[in-house]
């Protein structure tokens, strides 16, 4: 059962106001010395507590009842299971803002149904309408107060809420009521299409083991992961991920960093190296120096910016009017001249003349027809701004690893020294590493599948792991790894795999190394296998006239080569996360309006920087919880439906403004010529414009959203 907030914020204020009136001074001067207040008073207190409690906890069921039953409705019930799924939440905290909109949205209606019920039976219910009334117009009013005091500026909001007022006063209080529900749908609708997911600190790379090992005197033993402190001695094993940044103090490891770098390729780390939260051990075992834990660590340092800087982004009522707040002058001159003209009641009429403020909600409409279609295509935009923002966007940056590459290697070549064929080396390191799970493993016994090689079964006795591999193949002795473990165990390497190591390293590209019985015997070259649809998807950007870059934390070789494969007019390579962001914010001080596409750590901030932001489901939570927009299909031809999208939708808009200042112009000119019934003309123009919104938006979007659809060209970069 809801009960109506506006019952009980009166009984709040009821329980407030119910005091005793103050005994005027000169009596107390002639009285004697009363005793203290009777005990009654703390009981009193109590029983006054608790009502509040109660009121408070209905308030708590009508608000998750919006938002289970009323907010899906509003803007798709497809986006809001795509927004659970990318969270994991089934409610989201609520802002102040947002609460007092819940309350607003039923007291307006309540006061429609009195008005409704007050024509149909005769009676008098003009008290609770004005309640009913003076309680939905509290966000507006307390938005007007803070602006004029805050701010100290006039707003387009406080000329509408005078307008409000003067509506009320006039004895129009349909017309007040149903302007004020209007906003306050709107205002509720653009703070769903506008929600930004926001996880905890804990978060940005997983969650953190309840257990970690640490060795102690010597002895290994497990502690809870909130008992860790600087300079204990981590543990760390294959597969677990590193939840701390520290110093290899023991072992040699292959790590995953990617995420947190944007590098392709696994990194080798030995004593001495460091290593950083949120990557991943995919192979060997280590014992790290715990330097940093919790919040000082390098990733959480990157979600304490995406904090401040989402903070610093918080929706207020008259975010809500800004894109038409450049109509607060002509307002004041057009009430002004209708005062000179005809006296204050023409001059206040004039006031609701400014139809150009009621596109703010009706822009909406489609907003929400568009937000339903790219949930059905498994599109989640959580930012609705971000579609009429995607059709001024001139730039595209795509993050390299991740985001054009897939987080998969792939075997690029297999390299042996005379007397062995590639097939076996290939066939000794996919024996090697079958029962291995690390990417590298993966990527070798694919391509030893793809070549339907007789792989042999090892003897797992023999079976070693450090930073490679050593294993009994067939009586003899085998060796796979990097060339640093090959040098630890003594097998060097002749000159012709040097040669193909130094032309690997330069393009980027990872190595790994077979030695059979202390010799080295060849090698297997791997790198980021590109997705499969980002070519098409890059010309397809290109034939329309965006530019494109590539910003990327890898080598500047895989980087270059990538770029230059892919025909991108540029890129930046070896970038750190807040380079990224500069990087971002110098292509827009030369008046490029950006989408920066991207999926890890280190492209949040510059996911924040940009003008529009897109990532993937799969990506990093952080990456996700930045973005404005989540491809959830992983798919990178998404992009083109997302334009279509927004060229639809902001042609729509487009109209919808035309009719506007259409009616704009009829409603003033009906003002300054009929001679009386001033407010009856206006809201009787405003219920025709939302009339022929509604149907406007009820019309599909689009009728094709196939993605070789001509699309606009970028004005200016016609190609």
């Amino acid at each position: 059962m809801v009960i109506f907030p506006g019952l009980a914020m009166g009984g709040i204020a009821a329980i407030a106001l119910a005091r005793r009136r103050p005994t005027p001074l000169i009596d107390y001067l002639d009285m004697p010395a009363l005793p203290p207040n009777p005990p009654q008073t703390e009981p009193r207190q109590g029983k006054q507590e608790a009502i509040c409690a109660h009121l408070a906890g209905l308030d708590d069921q009508y608000q998750a009842f919006v938002q289970i039953h009323l907010d899906p409705w509003l803007a798709s019930s497809l986006r809001d299971q795509h927004m659970r799924a990318l969270t994991q939440d089934h409610l989201r905290q609520l802002g102040e803002l947002e609460k007092d909109l819940n309350r607003s949205l039923i007291s307006s209606v309540a006061a429609l149904g009195l008005i409704g019920a007050e024509a149909l039976a005769g009676f008098s219910a003009t008290p609770f309408i004005m309640a009913f009334g003076l309680f939905t117009s509290w966000p507006a009013v307390k938005e007007v107060y803070r602006i004029a005091v805050d701010e100290r500026r006039l707003s387009i909001l406080h000329l509408l809420t005078g307008y409000s007022v003067a509506q009320w006063f006039s004895g129009t209080y349909w017309a007040a009521i149903t302007g004020m529900l209007v906003t306050t749908l709107g205002s509720k609708v653009q703070l769903l299409t506008r929600i930004v997911t926001r996880h905890s600190l804990s978060h940005l790379f997983g969650e953190q083991p309840a257990q970690v090992w640490v060795v102690v005197e010597g002895v290994e033993m497990q502690v809870p992961f909130e008992q860790l402190r600087i300079g204990d001695i981590l543990v760390l094993d294959a597969g677990q991920p590193v939840p701390v940044d520290g110093v290899v103090v023991q072992g040699a490891a292959t790590l995953d960093q990617h995420r947190l770098t944007g590098e392709s390729q696994p990194v080798e780390k030995t004593v001495g190296d460091t290593v950083l939260a949120a990557t991943v051990v995919l192979g060997g075992r280590i014992q790290v120096r715990v330097e940093k834990a919790g919040q000082e660590t390098a990733a959480a340092r990157i979600g304490e910016i995406l904090n401040r800087t989402v903070d610093r982004q918080e929706l207020r009522l008259a975010d809500y009017f800004k894109d038409v707040e450049y109509t607060l002058m002509p307002m004041l001159a057009a009430s002004a001249f209708g005062w000179l003209l005809r006296g204050p009641q023409t001059a206040t009429a004039l006031l609701g003349c400014n139809f150009l403020a009621g596109t703010v909600s009706l822009r909406l409409l489609p907003l929400l027809n568009g937000l339903s279609l790219a949930a059905e295509r498994g599109i989640l935009v959580k930012d609705g701004q971000a579609l009429e923002t995607l059709g001024e966007v001139n730039t595209f940056i795509f993050d390299k690893t991740g985001t054009l590459t897939l987080e998969r290697q792939q075997v690029v070549q297999v390299h042996a020294v005379p007397g062995f064929g590639e097939a076996d080396v290939l066939r000794i390191a996919a024996a090697a590493e079958h029962r291995q799970s690390h990417p590298i493993a993966h990527a070798i016994v694919e391509a030893a599948a793809a070549r339907r090689l007789a792989v042999p079964r090892i003897d797992e006795a023999h079976y070693a792991l450090g930073a490679g591999l050593t294993v009994k193949l067939d009586g003899s002795l085998v060796r796979v790894g990097s060339q640093r473990f090959l040098e630890a165990e003594g097998v060097a390497l002749p000159p012709g795999l040097r040669t193909v190591l130094d032309a690997a390293q330069r393009e980027g590209h990872a190595l790994v190394f077979v030695a059979v019985d202390g010799a080295a015997v060849g090698g297997i070259e791997l790198a980021a296998a590109l997705r499969p649809e980002a070519q098409a998807v890059v010309e397809w950007l290109k034939s329309r006239g965006y530019a494109l870059y590539i910003l990327s934390g890898d080598q500047e070789a895989p980087t270059a080569k990538l770029a230059a494969e892919l025909g991108m007019d540029g890129y930046f390579a070896n970038t750190m996360p807040t380079e990224k962001a500069r990087k971002v914010e110098e292509l827009q001080a030369q008046g490029r309006r950006v989408c920066f596409v991207g999926d890890g750590i280190n492209d949040a901030v510059a996911l924040l920087q940009a003008n529009v932001s897109i990532s993937f489901r799969g990506g990093t939570t952080v990456a996700s919880d930045a973005a404005q927009i989540v491809l959830m299909e992983d798919h990178l031809e998404q992009i083109q439906v997302l334009l279509e999208l927004a060229a639809a939708y902001n042609g729509r808009v487009q109209g919808t403004v035309r009719r506007a200042k259409g009616f704009s112009l009829a409603a003033g000119a009906g003002v300054l010529l009929l001679p009386k019934r001033q407010f009856q003309i206006v809201p009787l123009l405003w219920v025709a414009q939302l009339a022929i919104g509604i149907a406007s938006a009820g019309r599909p979007l689009l009728d094709d959203l196939a993605t070789d659809e001509a699309l606009p060209t970028v004005a200016g970069n016609d190609t």
